[in-house]
């Protein structure tokens, strides 16, 4: 099966591709994008991710009667948080979990069809999957970057966790930083690629009609 010999930026795309879905996958996983300061021994807020809460003997603050805490870290979706869910899923927290969840998933999908352009997909089929790895990698970064703007401009705010004072965006949310920005470049390598191997290919067309009709006139 004829391939394409892999070119310079066809390489550092994908291995920058490669590079920023460890970081997305890392942020996505887990629980630092917003931390408590360890220096403050009062905090009922220890720290969270987009999937997971971790508290020191909070309770809900409509609860006035006080009459259970929460301790320890627990999957946001648990059964035990609901009462809790209205307060942890603010709306715009549930944007940041839409958008980072699609652009997480964009890049899975991406780096899938980059595995499979160089084992099983033939030369002809290239510049398609090429185009469409470029397309994908730039709706993660768009995907991924809404999460992060959102976040940063709320995750800390005044109106969520309780003491706000205390709390700061931690290294999960700092590795979706560097993921994101990463994305784009590696989208606009993967576009420029597919942009050179549309123009191979029409060269290799040209060639070939040009062959073709230099042996009508030589049968002539």
């Amino acid at each position: 099966m004829a391939r394409w010999k892999a070119s310079s930026v066809r390489i550092a795309a994908n291995g920058l591709a490669a590079f920023c879905f460890a970081f997305i996958f890392i942020a996505f996983v887990t629980p630092y994008w917003l931390n408590s300061d360890r220096r403050y021994y009062g905090a009922v807020f220890l720290r969270m991710g987009l999937w997971e809460t971790c508290f020191r003997s909070f309770h809900d603050p409509s609860d006035l009667a006080l009459r259970k805490y929460y301790a320890g870290c627990r999957w946001i979706l648990t059964d035990e948080y609901q009462k809790l869910r209205g307060f942890i899923e603010q709306p715009f927290f549930i944007a940041v979990q839409v958008f980072f969840t699609i652009g997480f998933t964009a890049l899975l999908v991406s780096c899938i069809l980059i595995l499979a352009v160089h084992l099983c997909i033939s030369s002809e089929r290239q510049k398609i999957f090429v185009m469409t790895i470029a397309g994908l990698t730039m709706v993660a970064a768009i995907c991924c970057s809404l999460a992060i703007i959102v976040f940063g401009v709320h995750g800390d705010g005044r109106d969520w966790m309780p003491d706000p004072d205390h709390n700061y965006l931690s290294w999960s949310f700092a590795l979706g930083v560097v993921g994101s920005f990463f994305t784009y470049i590696a989208s606009i390598l993967f576009f420029i690629e597919a942009s050179r191997a549309k123009k191979r290919e029409e060269e290799a067309m040209n060639h070939r009609a040009a062959y073709g009709m230099e042996q009508t006139h030589t049968k002539v």
